[in-house]
């Protein structure tokens, strides 16, 4: 009996972007051939991506994007904060090492 695969839930967020490719052969072109390209610890990966699935790993990737974006406003936010509340601990030195 043969087995059938069942096709893998995609995760909700993809690093990456997906690209199109074409091929060349014998002057005639062949394509779009679509590709998610992204860096994993300083090395570029390639992982082919079917016509049928594109949409749907685009807009994973575009979650991604956006889901760093926001972790990065979040972080810069954060890093505000702690700058105002530096600058706050200091001018409270100050005025304890004044006498007042």
């Amino acid at each position: 009996m043969g087995q059938t695969k069942t096709a893998k839930p995609l995760p909700n967020t993809l690093p990456g972007a997906v690209c199109a490719q074409w091929r060349e052969r014998a002057g005639k072109r062949y394509g779009p051939y679509y590709f998610r390209f992204w860096r994993e610890g300083g090395r570029l990966h390639k992982q082919y991506v079917k016509p049928d699935e594109v949409d749907a790993v685009r807009a994973a990737c575009q979650r991604h994007r956006e889901e760093g974006a926001a972790r990065k406003r979040k972080h810069t936010e954060v890093m505000q904060r702690l700058r105002e509340f530096k600058a706050s601990c200091r001018e409270v030195e100050r005025w304890i090492a004044n006498g007042q």
